[in-house]
């Protein structure tokens, strides 16, 4: 769940939920920026800096959907009505994806729609939103609508681990059957299959898991930032190493063989599992600093998240096209702080716009408290 309604004071709110937030979109905004290095033939410093970006910021879509199970585990444990449940979180999720699977339809295939007959165009809708195809980064919305829908059989199955003091033991077996999934559909056997959900299965558990044991959890949390961000780095530089490989020895990124990106599939739990924990200590410095600008611009970040994930693409394509009309391209270290600057900044200012008209909670999860 990226979004959220909630003001910060209210009890029982979770703040560093927030600052969670604005790194995930953050993290989103960087991969959609650096993943351009693919396109640049040569290997060099710039491609190097921005893999390392790319592979560390794409802890992005776990922390959300992490985020998503610990949230759902806070309002709908033990006795829920399923259709308060079913009715509350299809509001929360599906108009918006609706509406912005029709937008970027036509953003991406203006051309063709405007010379297609209105049954052609409305095909082209349909399975755009059937398929999660109509931008790139609304694949995220497969998954969550998955988790969303299977939510009460997982929990239930958690509710029955737990009073048997096993609920570490269903974490591990969702781990399992992630990494599984996850090292699968790089080979033969599972190439194309889209149960997405089942590679996310374990970041979900462990926001159940954390939001049970939070209170324990952030009493004892005493790991230093520097020590985890050490880690993070260092597992950065080690997913990186097989990619590395294969673009030096003469692969362009989408030539690389499946079974180069296995080895990081076998790093990523454990990896993303250190960065969340390096992210919540920020975020819990952060806390501690809440008046401080950077505290404060974080903070705003994640109050819009979920639309700024909604509507960043729009930005970030536009950008991209201007500047390379003026031969700004992706060899350019330009080209990356002025996509990233400008998509942020102007993600940001339009959110924050639509957020004051009536009902907008339905087109960007958000609705302004002022209005």
């Amino acid at each position: 769940m990226i979004h959220s309604r909630a003001n910060h004071g209210k009890p029982g709110m979770i703040e560093e939920i927030g600052y969670l937030r604005g790194f995930g979109v953050l993290a989103v905004i960087a991969i959609h920026t650096t993943g351009y290095f693919t396109e640049v033939k040569e290997f060099n410093t710039l491609v190097l800096v921005n893999l390392w970006t790319d592979i560390f910021s794409q802890f992005a879509v776990p922390l959300f959907v992490m985020i998503s199970g610990f949230v759902l585990a806070k309002n709908y444990y033990g006795k829920f009505s399923l259709g308060v449940y079913y009715r509350k979180r299809m509001r929360s999720i599906v108009p918006q994806y609706f509406l912005f699977s029709v937008l970027y339809t036509a953003f991406n295939n203006w051309i063709v729609m405007n010379n297609n007959s209105w049954g052609k165009n409305l095909e082209l809708i349909a399975k755009n939103i059937w398929q999660a195809e109509a931008s790139y980064h609304l694949w995220f919305f497969s998954i969550i609508i998955q988790l969303y829908l299977l939510y009460p059989l997982i929990v239930k199955l958690y509710a029955f681990f737990r009073q048997r003091d096993k609920a570490g033991l269903l974490v591990v077996i969702f781990l399992v059957i992630q990494t599984a999934y996850m090292v699968g559909i790089h080979s033969s056997y599972l190439a194309g299959t889209k149960l997405n959900f089942m590679g996310f299965l374990f970041y979900f558990s462990l926001g159940l898991y954390w939001q049970d044991y939070f209170s324990t959890y952030k009493k004892n949390f005493n790991l230093p930032i520097s020590i985890l961000f050490a880690m993070s780095l260092a597992l950065t530089l080690g997913c990186s190493f097989f990619i590395i490989i294969g673009l030096k020895t003469g692969h362009s990124y989408s030539t690389i063989p499946e079974y180069f990106f296995m080895g990081p599939e076998l790093i990523y739990p454990a990896f993303r599992t250190i960065t969340f924990l390096l992210l919540f200590a920020v975020s819990s410095s952060l806390l501690e600093k809440k008046k401080s600008v950077i505290a404060r611009v974080i903070n705003k970040i994640g109050d819009y998240s979920f639309g700024i994930y909604l509507i960043h693409i729009f930005f970030n394509q536009s950008a991209i096209k201007f500047l390379r009309n003026y031969q700004i391209d992706f060899d350019n270290w330009a080209f990356y702080i002025i996509v990233f600057a400008v998509t942020l900044i102007l993600s940001y200012i339009s959110v924050r716009l639509i957020s004051f008209i009536p009902y907008s909670y339905y087109l960007i999860g958000s609705q302004n408290k002022k209005r």
